[in-house]
């Protein structure tokens, strides 16, 4: 089929839009889009971007000849994925932007967004908007349809347009609708300058906005689950086979997603790719390039080429995507009655064993509840002990460490208990140099201990440029107790300290008053950084509110990590969480998203900020090789800096050791 149905192809001119000046003045046309969900418009952020320079909360309007009666509504971008310093040449996976409507409840069209992370390899059709060639110089815009080849695959998201057809000005952000399967597989990007033909995002890079795809996504199929009747977007695609033959019929999909729809998704998308697995029988090994997000694009992976695999394969995988939310406190109950009444419909009952028969792996069962864990406070001023290592490079060997311990003794005063006297003559002297420091705090803590219960907790002075220490994994035993834990950060609660605010006076910077007003919000919250879609601003970082948290999704040592830092320092924040395996580049990707919905987590079980500390060390104790899922705290580290005790300076005293 070459020409796409009728119904389907009036449908997707209903659902694409214009994007207007805030006025919505038509003849001030910036480009096109389409209503991917009830109030929400995709289009590519390089439509909006000469006119919305600062992202995110820039307002337009979004007028459409099937929308509306042609009235142009009031809108706002809500998000978008270019990066902090976006050039000119913008990649396909970053040239995405959400556009929402301010009235959400204006009734509109909405496209049927594959489910499935495909790049075509045949004709589609493009619709959009472009400047009437008939009206005077700047005249209102008119709908454009054309079609397109795909023939050539650009990156893991874009799509190349053969020659033959020209693309005027204002098409991009338009959708691409396939005439085969009647579904919208991306969007336009660009035409080819000075040449026919031009480039398109394929459907999969849609993903790269996290967690607001998938809420995006639950209204796109909370939406056409409710659309019933012969005119609809799911009502005009075609069957596989013959009528009559059982197979997994576009109604079937479009009543699964939207039952899927209200299931509460895993964190990551490891789950999701292994119930896919699981339901096609082990064989499904979705691509390298495939990134999922949700049960929804668990789904999309049960085809064969463009056709859906068996009805019983997806039943299989409806049913332990129940399973795996059931597990884990979510309802299921419309969905186990619906994939039922559907398996009545499978001829040969000897089938269904397969169907009810199938039960999760074990490793994507949940772990036991454990006993409520005590959580210890870190102390502060005056309620408890602390260790204290100070760690400064050498000037003339950045290899060697000059270091100091101190004991914190819980009044308000310190004494030093070990200092770096030199090294060996040997030629691994940097070896020798943090050797004899970890022995020599394996035998202070082992000395200044309480009681095995409440091991004293750690903190480490560095400067910014050494925030990437992995101190954490220091092994302070050489041979660690049978069965036991061995890495520093798992043992006891470890922090680190900014070496730079040494000396520094407290209200400095306002790092007193913004500790004292995080310590007091009813809710820490993961505040990104850098700041996303401009350049870094100090702004952006001394105007957080209380209880945000800083969090860096890459190492903090270099790059644009360290500026991020250091803004952070500058600003006074006393409490940030970096990742020192992340990236070090500019841009994020779809592991930035998921940290920071991991640390918010953490943060959702905090009940007061002192209580950090040992929250993430559980999560340290819980790292199981075995289970994916509880290593990511494992590359985090935390600053906690309480301006309340000074970092001790340099005309301390040694002391003998206990």
């Amino acid at each position: 089929m070459n020409e796409p149905d009728h119904v389907v192809n009036t449908l997707a001119a209903a659902a694409t839009v214009q994007l207007l000046p805030a006025d919505g003045t038509g003849r001030d046309f910036w480009g096109s889009g389409f209503f991917i969900a009830p109030g929400w418009v995709l289009t590519c952020a390089h439509v909006l971007r000469p006119h919305l320079p600062a992202g995110p909360g820039g307002c337009l309007a979004v007028r459409g000849d099937g929308f509306n009666d042609g009235i142009p509504a009031p809108a706002e971008v809500v998000a978008w994925q270019l990066a902090e310093k976006e050039g000119a040449s913008i990649p396909p996976e970053r040239d995405l932007a959400l556009v929402r409507l301010l009235d959400r409840e204006t009734d509109h069209e909405c496209v049927w967004f594959t489910d499935r992370d495909v790049r075509p390899m045949h004709t589609v059709v493009v619709h959009g908007y472009r400047p009437d060639p008939q009206a005077a110089p700047g005249g209102g815009p008119v709908s454009f349809v054309a079609k397109a080849g795909i023939n050539v695959l650009s990156g893991d998201h874009g799509l190349v347009i053969e020659p033959g057809a020209e693309y005027p000005k204002g098409v991009s952000g338009g959708p691409l609708l396939d005439p085969f399967t009647g579904e919208v597989v991306g969007l336009i990007k660009s035409r080819r300058k000075d040449k026919e033909g031009g480039l398109a995002i394929a459907a999969g890079a849609l993903r790269g906005f996290g967690d607001r795809y998938r809420e995006v996504m639950a209204a796109h199929d909370r939406w056409h689950a409710a659309r019933t009747g012969h005119h609809t977007w799911t009502a005009r695609q075609p069957s596989p086979g013959p009528a009559g033959t059982g197979g997994w019929t576009p109604r079937d999909r479009r009543e699964a997603l939207g039952l899927l729809a209200a299931l509460p998704g895993p964190a990551t998308g490891g789950p999701v790719a292994a119930v896919a697995r699981q339901a096609a029988g082990g064989d499904l090994l979705p691509p390298a390039r495939t990134v999922l997000r949700s049960w929804r694009d668990g789904h999309g992976l049960l085809y064969d080429g463009e056709q859906p695999l068996d009805p019983l394969v997806h039943l299989r995988y409806l049913r332990l995507a129940a399973q795996y939310a059931g597990a884990r406190g979510g309802g299921t109950g419309p969905l186990s009655d619906w994939i039922d009444r559907r398996l009545e419909q499978v001829a040969e009952p000897l089938h269904h064993e397969l169907v009810t028969g199938v039960r999760l792996p074990a490793a994507l069962l949940p772990d036991p509840v454990r006993p409520e864990r005590i959580v210890l406070p870190y102390p502060g001023p005056k309620e408890g002990p602390v260790v204290t290592v100070v760690m400064e490079p050498l000037h003339d060997d950045p290899a060697l460490v000059e270091w100091t311990i101190h004991l914190f003794n819980g009044e308000g005063s310190s004494e030093q208990v070990g200092a770096y006297e030199g090294p060996a003559p040997r030629t691994d002297a940097a070896w020798h140099n943090h050797q004899t420091l970890r022995r020599r705090l394996h035998d202070v803590l082992h000395a200044e201990d309480p009681d095995a219960a409440h091991p004293l907790p750690v903190e480490i002075a560095l400067p910014l440029s050494r925030f990437d220490t992995p101190v954490h994994r220091w092994q302070l035993q050489d041979a660690a107790p049978l069965g036991g834990l061995t890495q520093l950060g798992a043992q006891r609660r470890l922090v680190v300290r900014d070496l730079g605010r040494r000396g520094q006076w407290r209200g400095e910077a306002g790092w007193e008053s913004r500790w004292q007003s995080t310590a007091e919000a009813q809710q820490l919250t993961v505040a990104r950084i850098p700041e996303p879609g401009t350049a870094q601003r100090p702004a952006y970082y001394e105007t957080l509110p209380p209880g945000a948290v800083p969090v860096l999704c890459r190492p903090a040592g270099r790059g644009a990590g360290s500026a991020a830092m250091e803004l952070t320092l500058r600003a006074g924040h006393g409490i940030a969480l970096w990742d020192i395996a992340g990236r070090a580049g500019h841009s994020c990707g779809p592991y930035c998203d998921e940290l920071r919905t991991r640390v918010q987590t953490l943060f959702d079980g905090v009940g007061r900020t002192a209580e950090l500390p040992d929250r993430l060390r559980h999560l340290r104790e819980d790292i199981d090789q075995r289970h994916p899922g509880t290593q990511w705290p494992e590359p985090l580290m935390l600053l906690y800096d309480d301006p309340g005790r000074p970092l001790p300076t340099d005309d301390e005293h040694t002391l003998d050791s206990p």
